[in-house]
This record gives structure tokens, sequence and C-alpha cells, in this order.
């Protein structure tokens, strides 16, 4: 068993977690769009140039984040409302889809697969800030068409139960597989851990779970997190007191192909939103899976990469690493933040591990061997997010007082001087780092930057500026 954690990082860290999904409840409303067709939309006005950026929107004209995909010329923006597909060089929209009914958009997958996003959507439930997030699908992130003529059901015959957007720590696709969070014949509640795998080419499901609270042949008990590696399934679940990591193919899920032992995590039970903000991870970068438990210890945990295809999970030195901003960063509701990876380098962000503690640089790790390549600390940065990976290095967003900065750390972690924007443009950039900190993607020669945390009408949601710009 893991030493006992420091009693105030972790009650920090207990209401941070609370705080973060306390405010998601409150401005997450019903949607109000019926629309079901996707088509492409009518030439709009280009967005105004607010501060920092070539184009933006405002959280009045998307609505409260919830996911973010890109293509070479173009940016996938999730919110309540749905998806919505802009131009990168100019902010003109190009498609469009909205929930049917009085519906929302709860997830979207952290990665996409040969262009094309898996999403979920639902209802509110009949309890007051409970999302029903029953339905899987598919999209074109080009043509935003939909993958399949009918979504996949969540729900199974005699079940009492139900995802919600906590599910989406098993969204996932890769290869032509996508996982999702299902609700058996024993699921009673929204706190399932059963899964479902399906094809994306057909919208055939493969293979589902229905074990609901009870464990698996063998003893082993299903935590939720799962995802999909160019065609395999991997799964986390507790057998005793230690974690496994579960490989499953197209064969019955209670025959798993293989198990895989994770030394230093034990628990990784998902009782609650911050529970599983402290236990166990999961997430896939191209042909990598990203795995750890317990990376909001002030220690930093665990954390692995596991190659498509090898079995063989590589221990990451995260020594020095600000975890705790991956862990707690609404990660059990949106795609993990503060995770780059390039063709051979992980970046993280450096810093105090505990809540609300200091970030101040960026950490590079070696893919292959788990060993640090280099740490550089941003002089005067009181806070720091990463953002995407460019061909020379990482892309940083950096808060210092009242200013903002986005610099380019290079592959051997020297940093590029950039100007900051002044006092009142860098309102735009203010974002919490332990809760909701940016998200990014590349597309193309450009950056856009996501703002899960901007709930005020005027505040910016989304922007995007060309990579090795700084605008003064």
């Amino acid at each position: 068993m893991r030493g006992a954690r420091g009693p105030v990082a972790a009650l920090a860290g207990v209401i941070a977690g609370i705080l973060a999904l306390a405010v998601a409840l409150t401005f997450w409303g019903p949607g109000s769009s019926s629309s079901t067709e996707v088509s492409p939309a009518p030439a709009a006005s280009a967005p105004a140039a607010r501060p920092g950026f070539t184009w933006s929107l405002r959280t009045a004209d998307t609505g409260t984040f919830v996911g973010l995909w890109s293509t070479a010329t173009s940016v996938v923006l999730g919110s309540k409302y749905g998806l919505t597909a802009y131009d990168a060089a100019s902010g003109d929209r190009i498609w469009s889809w909205r929930p049917p009914g009085n519906g929302l958009l709860c997830n979207m997958s952290p990665d996409t697969s040969f262009g094309t996003g898996a999403f979920i959507y639902g209802v509110w439930a009949a309890n007051p800030g409970i999302e029903r997030c029953d339905h899987l699908q598919t999209v074109s992130l080009a043509s935003g068409r939909l993958g399949w003529t009918r979504p996949v059901d969540l729900v199974g015959a005699g079940s009492t139960g139900f995802p919600d957007r906590l599910g989406g720590t098993s969204l996932s696709i890769s290869g032509y597989v996508v996982t999702t969070p299902f609700a058996g014949s024993r699921t009673h509640d929204q706190r399932g851990t059963d899964l479902l795998s399906v094809d994306v080419r057909t919208g055939r499901v493969r293979w589902s779970t229905d074990f609901g609270p009870a464990g698996m042949p063998g003893g082993c008990r299903l935590s939720g997190p799962a995802q999909a590696l160019v065609g395999m399934v991997y799964v986390l679940a507790e057998c005793g007191d230690q974690a496994r990591l579960f490989s499953l193919g197209d064969g019955p899920p209670s025959r798993p192909a293989g198990m895989i032992a994770l030394p230093g995590c034990n628990s990784v039970r998902p009782y609650t939103a911050v529970r599983r903000s402290l236990s166990g991870f999961m997430t896939v970068r191209g042909s990598r899976l990203l795995v750890g438990c317990y990376l909001a210890d002030p220690g930093g945990g665990s954390l692995y990469v596991l190659p498509a295809g090898t079995g063989r999970p590589v221990p990451l030195d995260t020594a020095g690493a600000a975890t705790n901003t991956v862990a707690f960063a609404s990660g059990v509701v949106y795609g993990p933040a503060n995770l780059v990876l390039s063709s051979d380098t992980l970046y993280l962000v450096k810093g105090d591990n505990r809540a609300n503690g200091r970030t101040d640089g960026v950490i590079a790790v070696d893919l292959a061997t788990g060993r640090q390549r280099w740490n550089t600390t941003l002089p005067g940065a009181s806070s720091v997010a990463l953002t995407a990976a460019t061909d020379s290095g990482v892309e940083v967003l950096t808060g210092t007082g009242d200013h903002a900065s986005l610099h380019t750390v290079t592959r051997t972690g020297q940093v590029t001087p950039a100007p900051s924007w002044p006092t009142e443009q860098a309102t735009s950039f203010r974002w919490d780092p332990h809760v909701n900190p940016p998200r990014a993607a590349r597309t193309g020669d450009r950056l856009a930057i996501a703002f899960p945390g901007s709930y005020e009408p005027d505040r910016t949601s989304l922007g995007v500026l060309p990579l090795g710009v700084r605008r003064g």
C-alpha cells in the first residue's frame, strides 16, 4: 500500500475537484438546439480579432466547452450545444451538428482516427444536474458527415442506470475501434464501470461487458477507464490490492488477451469525480497509450507509456513534474491537459505537485527510455500551460502577474523570447492552472487554444493565431 498523503495537500485537492465539478454543473444548462442534420453551413462573417488572436470566439458564441479537434486546415470545437467546424485561417464556419431534441453533447474522444472523431450525446436526466449520456456516434472532421445511420445505444436491456459525463474516461477512438461507457443489466445508477466496443466502419457492437459492481471471473473488477489503441482495447482493473492493465481484442471480454502489472498502482476505483482524479488515468495519443495512477499525489504517482503492439509499458520519470495539472484538469469530463507528445518526447509541466502549487517550466521525457532529457524554467512565470508540439519543440502559455505570453521551448530546452500581452489584453488568457487549464490543437501552421474555464459570456472561449507569431 502507498504511504499516507499530506493531509493539507489532499484536502486542497479534494476541494479543487469538488469546485470544478460544481462549476461545470452550474453552467451546464439544457441544450436548446433541435437540429439533427450535419450539413455545410452558409459562409459566415469572420469572428473578431480579440486581444492576442487572429480570430476568436466568446463563450456567448460557443457555449460551455466540451472538446477540441483539428485537421490541417480547420478546428472543430465541441460545446454543450454540439459540434462546429471553423476554417483555421478565417474563422468562417464550415459545418455544424446539434443534438436532437433538447439534447446536449456530453463528451468527445481526446484523439481522432483517420479523420474521424467519436462523441457521446444525450439529455438531462430526471434528477437536476445529472446528464443521461446514452448515445454514441462518429463524425468526419472534414465534412461533418455522421459515421452511422443510427447512433449506438449505451443502455442495455434491463438496465435502470445510464452513463453520465464522467463516463468520458472510457470514450476513445483508435484505428477502427471505439470504446465507450455502457450501462448493462446490472447497472442501476450513473456510476457504472461497464464498457462497450464498436467497429468504426459499421457501427456494429464488437462486445460489451455486464459485470456491474460484481467482479470478473478471477475476482478482478473493472474501474471504468478504458482506451482503444490500434485495434486493441486496454482497461484498468483492480485485482486485490493491485491495479492491472487488461488488453482485450475481439474475443469475449471475460477473457483478457493479456494482463499487465503496473507497479506503484493500488486502488483505481472511480467512486467520484475527485476519486477518479486521484487514482486511475488513461489516454491515447496517436500510437501510444499513457496510463498511470495517483498523479495528484505530492510525489507525482506513477506514469507509463505503452507503444502499440509492444505489451510492455515504459515507466516515465516524473520527478519535478506537476502531474496534478494532468490529474485534476477536469480530465474526468474533458480530454486531459498538459500532456503533449511529439514523435519521441513527452512534455510535462515543471512545478510544485501540490494542489495550487506553482508551475514555472517544462520537462522533456524520452519516450523510448522513460528518462528525462532536460528541464527548463521560464523566468518569472507564475503559471504554465502546455499547448501543442511544433517542429522545433513545444508551445507554452505562461502567466506572469497581469501579463501572459506564448513561448516556444525547443527540443534542447532553450526558450524563445516572446513579448507579453499587456494587462488589458491578457484578460483573455487568464485561466486556473489547477482546475481548467487551456486545451490546444495544432492546425497546419496555426495554433487553436480553447479555455474550458470561460463561463462569462464575454470571455474568450476559443482563439486561433499563427505559430511563431507573437502579438504585443
